[in-house]
């Protein structure tokens, strides 16, 4: 199996569960790896400035990064834009009176910001058993409360990259999800009752073939990992895919392959089996 790129998803996959680490494992895998000629390229639906510590250490192997599921490509090192989609206002505002309707907490991310009334923050706090780091990393340090979030989409120059639903009632997600798909976008669950709103251009499919013409490489001879909804498009992409063994039944079930969970080294196992062949 000639492995030319892998396509690494990031929470639930490679970090452990402080969402900001790798096993010694995974680093000394992702280096030999790059060694070996494979291009490493996380995958993940953080913003720019959310990227955990172990994908800046300055590794050889550290170039592009695809963010916001798809959203964007970036050098890591730079922040350099090469690819960009995002949602227009009028759709934001209209997923934002959308949310309103069902009472549902909303949020948008844009220019390393999360968005939200503080209606909505309030909302989202009795799911702290679910969304703890949500709410404490990624609201408590860029989290930005509006008066008026439709207003807000409408702020010329925002590009708004991904909208956050962080939880919806399974009772409301049929008729919400119904409703969603008149709408010019994309969205899959990212978490438990958690889901993310994007471009209609933009899903980690999408930006994965998008990489492989920048950088000149076949789809068929790349591999991706991942665990969750956002990750599905990802998956049917690669001409090789990996599905960690925490990943939901159905997820495993269209990969080529299952690894062990992301806490027993799966994501490391996964490289050293399909791409060192040890």
């Amino acid at each position: 199996m000639d492995i030319q790129l892998l396509a690494l998803d990031l929470d639930g996959t490679s970090l452990q569960a402080d969402h900001q680490s790798f096993t010694p494992r995974l680093h000394q895998a992702l280096a030999d790896a790059h060694a070996q000629g494979v291009i490493i390229v996380p995958t993940t639906g953080r913003q720019q400035v959310l990227l955990p510590p172990p994908i800046h250490t300055g590794a050889a192997w550290e170039n592009l990064c695809i963010l916001c599921n798809g959203g964007e490509i970036r050098r890591i090192a730079t922040g350099e834009l090469l690819r960009g989609h995002y949602v227009p206002p009028q759709t934001a505002a209209a997923v934002v009176k959308l949310a309103g309707q069902y009472d549902l907490p909303v949020e948008l991310s844009a220019q390393g910001h999360m968005y939200l009334t503080q209606e909505s923050w309030d909302k989202e706090l009795p799911y702290r058993e679910f969304i703890g780091y949500h709410l404490d990393v990624v609201l408590g340090q860029n989290g930005v409360v509006v008066e008026d979030l439709a207003q807000t989409a409408h702020t010329p120059g925002l590009n708004i990259d991904k909208i956050h639903l962080p939880h919806i009632p399974d009772e409301v997600y049929p008729s919400l999800t119904a409703q969603l798909d008149t709408l010019p976008l994309n969205y899959f669950p990212s978490g438990l009752r958690t889901m993310e709103i994007a471009p209609s251009a933009s899903a980690k499919g999408n930006a994965l073939l998008e990489v492989c013409e920048l950088l000149g490489v076949d789809p068929a001879h790349t591999m991706a990992m991942g665990d969750s909804g956002n990750d599905v498009s990802m998956l049917q992409a690669a001409g090789f895919s990996v599905a960690m063994g925490n990943a939901q039944p159905h997820i495993q079930a269209l990969a080529d392959a299952v690894t062990l969970p992301y806490d027993q080294d799966g994501a490391a196992i996964a490289i050293e089996r399909y791409i060192l062949h040890k």
